[in-house]
C-alpha cells in the first residue's frame, strides 16, 4: 500500500513538472508588453532588408506604453509620438512629429519611406528578439531587438 501511494505522488509530481514546460521564442500578442527599456533596430521595410547607407545612424524605434508614447532615430531625424496598445495586436499611433536636420539626399529618402510605412501601422507582433508592425494584419516593417 505505502509502495503505491508513493508511486502516485511521484506520478504526480512528474507530471506537474513536465507540464511546466518554456515557450521562449512563441508570440502571443494577448499577453505581449513593450518594455520602455528596449530599442529596437530596423531589419527590413515591406519584406526587403534594410542596411544603414554609409554613416547614416540605425532606424530605430523605442515605445513606452506607461507613458503612451513612442520615438526613435529615422536614420537622419529623432521622431515621437503617441502610442496606444489596443490589446490582441493592435496599437494606434498618433501625432507622429520629428525634428528636421539636414541630411544627405539618399539618407532623407529611405527616411521618407520608413516614415510613411509607420504613419500606415495599426497592429504588431512582439517576440522576444523580433517586432513586426503591421497593417491590417499585413507585416510592413519588421525590427530585431537591440543587444549590446
Amino acid at each position: 500500500m505505502k509502495k503505491n501511494v508513493f508511486a502516485l505522488i511521484l506520478l504526480s509530481v512528474v507530471l506537474a513538472f513536465g507540464a511546466c514546460k518554456s515557450n521562449k521564442g512563441v508570440v502571443v500578442n494577448a499577453t505581449a508588453q513593450f518594455n520602455p527599456d528596449e530599442v529596437w533596430l530596423l531589419s527590413e521595410m515591406q519584406g526587403k532588408e534594410v542596411a544603414p547607407l554609409e554613416g547614416q545612424k540605425k532606424i530605430s524605434i523605442q515605445f513606452n506604453p506607461e507613458a503612451g508614447t513612442f520615438q526613435g532615430h529615422s536614420g537622419c531625424n529623432r521622431y515621437f509620438g503617441n502610442f496606444k496598445d489596443l490589446g490582441k495586436g493592435k496599437m494606434e499611433l498618433s501625432e507622429l512629429n520629428a525634428t528636421k536636420m539636414a541630411c544627405a539626399e539618399s539618407f532623407h529618402k529611405m527616411e521618407g519611406a520608413y516614415m510613411a510605412l509607420l504613419r500606415r501601422c495599426d497592429g504588431y507582433n512582439l517576440g522576444e528578439y523580433t517586432l513586426e508592425l503591421t497593417q491590417k494584419g499585413k507585416v510592413l516593417i519588421s525590427f530585431e531587438k537591440y543587444r549590446q
